[in-house]
């Protein structure tokens, strides 16, 4: 199980990453599932080339039993290799539950999801600490899922999975769920933040704050307008890195600083960083920085991991899309 606090988590980054990018070969998508890896491996206990070995061992382990066609079978099994590790789970059992899980979400006459769905299934996996998912949690992921759709059904698909297995382990009845995102969703888009896919997957992140709506949104206004007084442009792709953000209760000018530090030696990583991934991986890092003492760190730590699984997944369908054109 993860412990109620990190070590100092830049030079613990750098280390794992650097030790995992050891082995030559790497592609540029491969490149950066090791950097999201390394950032979910942080709290891994043990020196970091000997976390940085297991995460090679389970992800090749992953890429032999999943075979040529398995969602796994992509980059994206390094980040899986770090939460399983960190988790203390296995490949054998993961991977047989996730077949099972996918039995019953056809039998909840759920859409598939693909790589979409299997996330959802780690994420569940962990929430239950590895017990069997029951269709019972099926059908409340169900039920938050069709609330989504009531408000936005143009914007609701697979993408959001994710999101709804975060939410299967939260108190509050599907309508409720729905009810507050929708607000806080609302709350954004009144502050000027354009609508969309984005502000619905940060809409999503911020419930788990469990603050009003209006604070909340207060809270993550103020902080887009702290980054943009000193020049950064807020992106929509930047809007769910914002919505972690907003979980830390310093003050914006300091979060800020934080991150413009960190963004800077974030760059001297090998081979470089674009920008946007600069960004996420400093805001990753400040995050856990400021967070490191509270009680609460391993859900928010997986909500991020899973967050950068879902970043890798689009970043390599618009590569896709756009290879295609």
């Amino acid at each position: 199980m993860m412990p109620n606090y990190l070590p100092e988590p830049l030079p613990r980054f750098r280390a794992i990453y650097e030790a995992l990018y050891s082995e030559q070969g790497w592609g540029g998508g491969e490149t950066n599932s090791l950097r999201f890896a390394a950032v979910a491996a942080v709290s891994c206990s043990g020196e970091p080339a000997e976390v940085a070995l297991k995460i090679r061992t389970v992800a090749d382990e992953i890429k032999t039993k999943v075979g040529w066609f398995g969602d796994l079978r992509s980059s994206l099994r390094f980040i899986v290799s770090a939460m399983l590790i960190m988790n203390e789970d296995n490949v054998s059992d993961f991977l047989e539950e996730t077949k099972r899980v996918h039995a019953m979400f056809r039998a909840a006459k759920l859409r598939n999801g693909g790589i979409y769905e299997t996330m959802a299934i780690l994420i569940m996996r962990l929430s239950f600490f590895k017990a069997p998912i029951q269709m019972e949690a099926l059908e409340r992921f169900k039920n938050i899922y069709e609330q989504m759709k009531k408000y936005h059904w143009w914007l609701t698909g697979p993408d959001d999975f994710p999101a709804c297995a975060i939410l299967v382990t939260q108190k509050e009845s599907p309508e409720q769920i729905g009810l507050i995102i929708e607000k806080i969703y609302q709350e954004l888009k009144f502050r000027e933040f354009t609508p969309g896919e984005y502000l619905q997957t940060a809409a999503n992140i911020l419930y788990l704050t469990h603050t009003q709506p209006v604070e909340i949104a207060e809270r993550y206004s103020n902080l887009a307008t702290a980054f943009r007084r000193v020049g950064v442009q807020m992106w929509q792709s930047d809007y769910d890195e914002l919505a972690i953000l907003s979980f830390l209760e310093s003050p914006p000018d300091f979060i800020v600083e934080k991150l413009l530090d960190y963004r800077e030696k974030v760059k001297t990583l090998r081979p470089k960083p674009d920008s946007t991934l600069t960004f996420n991986l400093a805001a990753s890092i400040t995050f856990l920085e400021l967070i490191r003492l509270n009680k609460k760190l391993k859900t928010i730590t997986d909500v991020k991991a899973l967050l950068d699984m879902q970043a890798i997944i689009n970043a390599a369908a618009a590569a896709a899309a756009a290879a295609a054109g």
